[in-house]
Parts: C-alpha cells; sequence; structure tokens
C-alpha cells in the first residue's frame, strides 16, 4: 500500500476518534439534562401529591357523612385517584391508564370536554349531569360536583371531584314527568294520530333515543301499519318518511303484535326477524298496547349501541301502554265509527236513489200490466157475450177460470204497488184514534156472520201516517178471518201500555201456523196456502210498517186451535 493511502486511512481514524469523544461529550450532557427533568418530574409529582393529600383530607373532612364516589384527575384526563365509592360506581380496580374519556358515554363526551374546558377556566363546578359507562358497559347517570387543583404558583395541575350515582332518582322523576306529560298530552284528544304523536314524544324524551315508532294492529290486513314517528323517520309536517307495513308476525315488532309479550333485544344483528327500515340499531325495545285481551298497537324505540335498553324501563313502557290503552282504544272506535257514519251516509244515498227508482218501476209496471190485463178482460168478456149460446158448460167455466185469474193478478200488481209505497212519506202528524180505525175497517171489510171481532181494551191516539196502520190492521184482520175454519170465529185486538212503546196483538182462533214457517210468512211473495185471494204479501206489509216505526212483530201459534200476532209502536 502507498504512503498516500495511508496517511488517509489515519487521518480518517483520527477524525473518527474526534466524533465519538463529540458524541460522548453530547450524550453526557443529554444524560445530565435528563436526569435534571426526572429530579423536576419527581418534585412535581411529590408536590402534587402533597397537595392532593391535602386537598383530599380537606375533601373528607367535608364530605365524610356522604356516600360518594371520590376522582381526581391530571389535566390530560388520565385517573389519579379514586376511593372505594368510586371503584364501585365504575368497576376499575386497576386506574393505570385510566383516561376520563373512557368512563364517560360516548354520546356525551363532545359536551364533557366543552364542560372541563370551562371548569378549568372557572375553577369550579357544581350538579353537572351525565351520563358515564362502567367497566361492564352499564350506562349510570351521575352528578357531579368538581373543582381545580393548583400548585403554589397557582396553575391547574388536576381536578377533583364527587360524583353521585342518580340513576335511580332520575328513572322516577322521568317517570312521574312522562306520566304527567302523556296524561295532559292525550286528555280530551279523541284522533288516533295525535295520541299516537303524543306517545312518541314522550317514549323518545324518557329512553333518550331518537327514534320511536307506533305501529296501529289492522286485523282486516293482518298488517301493522305506521302511524307515528320521530324526527328522522317524520317530515316537519308529521308525516312518516317511506312509511311500511309489517304482516303480523314478521319482524320483531309483528311477533310482538302476534304475542302480545313485550321484548328487548340486546343486539339486533344477532336476531334474523329484525328489519330494517331507515338505519341499522343494534338495540331494539318493543311493548304491545292492549285493550280488553286485544294487542291494538305497538311501540317501537331503537338505538344504535349494543345492550342499552333495561329491563326497568320496559316496565316503565308497559305501564305507560296501560295507562294510554283506554284512550287509544276509544279514539279507533271513534274513527271506525266515522268510517262507517260515512259509508252508511254513501249507502242511504244510493238507497234512496235505488228507492225512487223502484218506485218509479213499480208505478211504470203497474200500468205496462194493468192496461192489458183490462184489455184481456174486455176481450174475453165480449167473445163471451157475444157467444154465448154457442159455447158448452166447459167453455163458459173456463172463461170464468180466466176471469178470476186476471183478478188476481190486477189484485197482485195492486199489492206489490201498496208495497212499494210504504216508504213514501204520509202525513206523519195525524192524530189517529185506533178505535175509530178499526170500527171504520170492520165497516169496510166483508166479515162473515160466524166471525165476531172484539176491542178487549181501549186502543190509544197516536200520530203517525193513518194509511199505513189502515194497510197494517187490515191485512192482520183479513188473514184472521181468510184462516178462520172455526164455526164460530173469533178475534181479539188488544193493547198493552209500556214506558216506551205500545204493544198490540191480533188473536184468532183459525187453523194456526206450524213453528218452521214463522220467520217465513212475513217475507213477500210468501203465503203458506194457495188461494186465489192471497197474493203473499199481506203480512210483509205488516212487517214493513212496523220496521218504518222502529217496532218489532212476531206471533204465536198452536195448530187448529189459535194465532196471535203482536207488534210494537215506540210511543
Amino acid at each position: 500500500m502507498s504512503q498516500e493511502k495511508i496517511d488517509i486511512l489515519l487521518r480518517a481514524v483520527e477524525r473518527q476518534k474526534g466524533a465519538r469523544k463529540a458524541a460522548e461529550k453530547i450524550l453526557e450532557e443529554k444524560s445530565l439534562e435528563l436526569y435534571n427533568i426526572s429530579k423536576e418530574l419527581k418534585r412535581a409529582n411529590d408536590q402534587l401529591e402533597n397537595l392532593l393529600s391535602e386537598k383530599t383530607i380537606q375533601l373528607k373532612g367535608i364530605f365524610q357523612n356522604i356516600n360518594d364516589a371520590y376522582i381526581v384527575i391530571d389535566i390530560n384526563g388520565n385517573v389519579l385517584k379514586i376511593n372505594d365509592n368510586a371503584i364501585g360506581l365504575f368497576g376499575y380496580q386497576n386506574i393505570k391508564n385510566l383516561n376520563a374519556t373512557n368512563l364517560i358515554y360516548q354520546e356525551d363526551l363532545t359536551y364533557a370536554r366543552q364542560s372541563f374546558r370551562e371548569l378549568l377556566n372557572k375553577g369550579s363546578f357544581s350538579n353537572f349531569s351525565s351520563r358515564i359507562v362502567t367497566k361492564t358497559n352499564q350506562i349510570k347517570w351521575v352528578q357531579i360536583n368538581a373543582s381545580v387543583v393548583y400548585d403554589e404558583n397557582n396553575k391547574a395541575i388536576a381536578v377533583q371531584g364527587i360524583i353521585r350515582d342518580v340513576t335511580v332518582q332520575r328513572e322516577k322523576r322521568l317517570i312521574i314527568d312522562m306520566t304527567i306529560d302523556i296524561v295532559k298530552s292525550i286528555l280530551g284528544k279523541e284522533d288516533i294520530y295525535e295520541i299516537a304523536w303524543e306517545i312518541t314524544n314522550s317514549i323518545v324524551n324518557y329512553l333518550a333515543t331518537n327514534d320511536c315508532v307506533i305501529y296501529l294492529v289492522d286485523y282486516e290486513t293482518n298488517t301493522l301499519e305506521q302511524i307515528a314517528a320521530y324526527k328522522n323517520k317524520a317530515s316537519s309536517d308529521k308525516k312518516i318518511i317511506n312509511k311500511i307495513r309489517i304482516p303480523i308476525g314478521e319482524g320483531i315488532v309483528g311477533y310482538v303484535a302476534q304475542t302480545g309479550k313485550s321484548e328487548i333485544i340486546k343486539n339486533t344483528s344477532k336476531d334474523k326477524r329484525y328489519i330494517i327500515d331507515d338505519d341499522i340499531r343494534l338495540s331494539e325495545i318493543t311493548v304491545p298496547i292492549i285493550s280488553e285481551g286485544k294487542v291494538i298497537a305497538v311501540i317501537d324505540s331503537e338505538h344504535k349501541e349494543k345492550n342499552y335498553f333495561t329491563k326497568e324501563q320496559k316496565v316503565t313502557i308497559e305501564n305507560m301502554a296501560n295507562l294510554v290503552a283506554i284512550q287509544l282504544k276509544s279514539a279507533i272506535n271513534i274513527r271506525e265509527r266515522n268510517r262507517v257514519e260515512i259509508k252508511n251516509t254513501e249507502l242511504l244515498k244510493k238507497l234512496e236513489k235505488s228507492n225512487e227508482e223502484l218506485k218509479e218501476y213499480a208505478h211504470i209496471v203497474s200500468h205496462d200490466l194493468k192496461s192489458p190485463l183490462r184489455s184481456l178482460a174486455a176481450l174475453t168478456y165480449w167473445i163471451k157475450t157475444d157467444n154465448l149460446e154457442k159455447f158448452d158448460q166447459a167453455s163458459l167455466q173456463n172463461f170464468e177460470d180466466i176471469d178470476i185469474t186476471l183478478k188476481t193478478m190486477d189484485n197482485l200488481i195492486s199489492d206489490v204497488l201498496k208495497y212499494s209505497r210504504l216508504d213514501t212519506i204520509g202525513n206523519e202528524n195525524q192524530e189517529i184514534d185506533f178505535n175509530v180505525l178499526i170500527k171504520d175497517l170492520i165497516h169496510v171489510l166483508y166479515i162473515p156472520k160466524n166471525i165476531s171481532i172484539n176491542i178487549l181494551n181501549k186502543l190509544p191516539t197516536f200520530y203517525g201516517d193513518k194509511t199505513k196502520f189502515q194497510q197494517l190492521f187490515q191485512n192482520l184482520i183479513s188473514n184472521a178471518i181468510k184462516f178462520n175454519n172455526k164455526e164460530k170465529g173469533i178475534i181479539n185486538i188488544d193493547v198493552e201500555d209500556h214506558k216506551t212503546f205500545y204493544k198490540f196483538s191480533v188473536k184468532d182462533n183459525g187453523i194456526g201456523i206450524q213453528k218452521k214457517h214463522f220467520n217465513k210468512i212475513f217475507k213477500i211473495f210468501q203465503s203458506l196456502k194457495k188461494s186465489k185471494k192471497s197474493s203473499g204479501i199481506g203480512l210483509s206489509i205488516v212487517k214493513k210498517i212496523v220496521d218504518i216505526y222502529k217496532g218489532e212483530v212476531w206471533l204465536e201459534s198452536e195448530i187448529n186451535k189459535e194465532t196471535t200476532f203482536y207488534f210494537t209502536i215506540k210511543k
């Protein structure tokens, strides 16, 4: 190796020795600096410990008789000290690496940080409310009184606080407040939607969640209808966004509607029944509203975190559901009644129109049928008269039968016309003395000599349509005469005066009617005994008139002994 290269290597070695000495010197200086910093930190820690000990002694003197949690944190939130009550409250035995942010409920963290900054500025605060989360993920409400710990230079070095668990007291107060609010808000309300909206608002305030939906059970469609919701699920004018219907038995809500039993779902991601509506939420509480043993609605609330809802909350909402059940059921009944009334009004209009058309049709048919009947009767009469000597006895009998048939058809058409006119409003304010009315009918009707008609008690005077009551009694008396086979026929007319109605009876000692025919005889065109004089409309006219006056008609009978027709007329 040349001398030049050897010289270069020697110079390099010398430079390396110089760099090492410089590094060793810097390291020595830094070590001394770190040692001094370490001493300063230890001194600061000792000072903090002394200050905290002094404050703790003072606090113990002040709070020695209060069973509350005591905690000390540095200005970065690291937990420095806790007492036994704090261990019991939070569940942490080891506080190493424990920060206050681990103790605050996530939703309250932003608010807590802001309050902590204000505390450092002001020096203390009292009755600060927040939710904390324990080591076992329990959520509790606490009330905090806190103050800042300063060093001798009046520099903030820590914060100490007294923490009181107010979960139970808050729960009781919320239950009372919710009960009062619900009672006030739904009192006098008859609209199911208004009641449901009030319920959702109260439940959201109680559960501290932004989601609550009320479902109404519709047994006609076998589904549940969303009728009220909170915030994100509803528009500003209280219209549900993307309203859904859930079949009874499907989803958690549908299952509760089917079983009538409340449920708390701690983790919806593990429940196959969970139906995603707008957002995925991991906790759900579902409670039925039951009236008279039947589920009429379902309350459903969700929260984004697991294990949010408690058994105590379920019991409270169940009690609230019982409270609103009567009012909600009443509102449902009112809504159904209104629907029925609207439907009935529409049906009545259609019925009135149909009745008018039917009456007009009856008049037209009556006229159109009677005209050819009269023409046929006149024609047969002329043929018979013009050829009287040419016809034998059998032919003349045939003409007689034709004449009877034509009269029967004419009577039938007249009876149909009478029946169709019964709904026509007559003079309803006529004063009717039933005694006079019956006597007039006896003079008009053909009464065989072997039949006597008796009025057993004085009949009342009534205001109504005289023509209708003439038709009613005429048909009953005519029937009693027509179907009487006794040598001495008796027809008794009687009345009983009740508080709100009259009960009339027309009794005869005729052939009687079998019980199986009791309902049949009041139907139009139904006659138990074929007769050329009977159209089968008489008793249907009786029933229709009684119906018009909101009464009832029935009969009692024994075969070959007697028959009594009863009917009532409201006063």
